[in-house]
């Protein structure tokens, strides 16, 4: 898990706010450094958030802590990356900062990509294109949608409206949405059935929702949240706090969006285009800018490496099927990975994948992920496939340790004695 860092100006602040992170689950520390460092709102939080960010071994990012209002109008100021809601139900502020990490370890992983591209003097990748943003209304129209229209426009985001979840379901199907308001004031139970299945689409589990609620209804309220919205809006009640951090959200994922474009171009100039691996030379050479970068910064990162088998007494299959039934295992691994994580084929029957700014724990989690959903798929259309399974080690990196080096200790907890070429 990362480290999180709380800085206040008042110590009863700092309290209040490591508090509140304890209950979503982070200890923050608030003498020690941090991967992220939240700095409570207040007179002094642009100068803490600078002093902080200035020095030699920088948090990955800062986020502004609001202990209650909105979120910064038009995002946080710089150095601040974004803002996350320290009163917010434990599991949204855990979502907020899982998700803002998830933007600060991409950030970072994008600079490294880019010096390794440049040293195989690779092509800067095509900018991201930035298009106009979108809001999704779904459920019987209200005065709300009018104040939400207004409020939305404001901001260049064009809202559009669904008067049913069937008809939600086909405009998010045909188009391309940056957030979705649900109108669980007359029917809460539709809004929360389509808050689940955002959550169930791998396409559109990112998608930034919020909940339009009758006023004092908490229950839809706390089951939305859990589902995971990012706002509630109450009818009749000020709506300027919940599309504030609606904005919020719809910011980060913009900017998720754009790191991880620039995280496949960089990564599919130094390998296969069609599974999307790096190749090997520049993986080693990418893994020891990664150690040397994660050693200087004291943040955790580790690998995971696989060895892939024909089950035990199964009939082995020809070369020219396993090669092409690893070749889509090791596609399946990279899909599976983290944007970004960087995942490589070593040789006939080995793929390794290395993870910035996460430990041991993380890597095994990934192989288990790997292995559980390759084990129960079939790759090649054949009666004589055999059946795949995998040995798995992982190995967190050590105080000096090269990312060559670490390979080399990764790999030789399945027993192989050498890189393969």
């Amino acid at each position: 898990m990362l480290r999180i860092a709380v800085r206040a100006t008042e110590a009863a602040a700092a309290r209040a706010a490591r508090a509140r992170l304890a209950a979503a689950g982070f200890e923050a520390d608030a003498s020690g450094r941090g991967d992220i460092l939240i700095a409570v709102a207040g007179a002094d939080a642009m100068e803490i958030a600078a002093r902080a960010m200035d020095s030699e071994a920088a948090s990955m990012a800062c986020l502004l802590g609001v202990m209650s209002g909105p979120a910064p109008v038009g995002g946080a100021p710089a150095p601040f990356l974004g803002a996350v809601a320290l009163d917010a139900p434990p599991s949204l502020l855990r979502a907020q900062i899982e998700a803002w990490s998830r933007v600060a370890i991409g950030r970072e992983e994008r600079e490294r990509r880019a010096a390794t591209a440049a040293a195989f003097g690779a092509p800067a990748p095509r900018p991201y294109a930035v298009r106009t943003a979108k809001a999704l209304y779904v459920g019987a129209p209200n005065a709300m949608f009018l104040v939400l229209q207004a409020a939305l426009a404001a901001e260049d985001v064009a809202l559009s409206a669904a008067l049913s979840v069937n008809g939600g379901f086909d405009h998010l199907h045909d188009d391309v949405f940056d957030a979705v308001i649900l109108n669980g004031a007359e029917d809460a139970r539709a809004a929360l059935s389509l808050c689940s299945a955002l959550r169930r689409n791998s396409a559109l589990f990112d998608v930034p929702a919020m909940l339009v609620a009758a006023r004092g209804d908490d229950a839809a309220a706390a089951q939305a949240i859990e589902r995971g919205v990012c706002a509630i809006l109450e009818i009749n009640a000020d709506h300027d706090q919940p599309i504030q951090w609606l904005l919020q959200a719809m910011r980060r994922e913009q900017l998720r969006r754009a790191i991880e474009h620039d995280l496949r171009a960089h990564r599919d100039v130094m390998g296969e285009l069609r599974t999307g691996l790096w190749r090997a030379d520049a993986f080693t050479q990418h893994l020891d800018r990664m150690a040397l970068d994660h050693n200087h910064n004291g943040r955790a990162m580790s690998l995971a490496v696989m060895r892939v088998m024909p089950a035990h007494g199964a009939s082995a299959p020809s070369a020219e099927m396993w090669k092409r039934a690893f070749s889509e295992v090791a596609t399946l691994a990279g899909r599976l990975a983290r944007e970004a994580d960087c995942v490589v084929a070593l040789g006939a029957d080995l793929i390794a994948v290395a993870l910035p700014a996460a430990g041991e724990q993380a890597a095994s989690r990934t192989c288990a992920r790997i292995a559980s959903v390759v084990e129960c798929t079939a790759f090649v259309s054949s009666a004589d496939a055999a059946p795949l399974v995998f040995e798995q080690g992982a190995a967190a990196l050590r105080s000096g340790e090269s990312g060559r080096a670490l390979l080399t200790r990764a790999l030789g907890a399945i027993d192989v004695e050498r890189i393969p070429a």
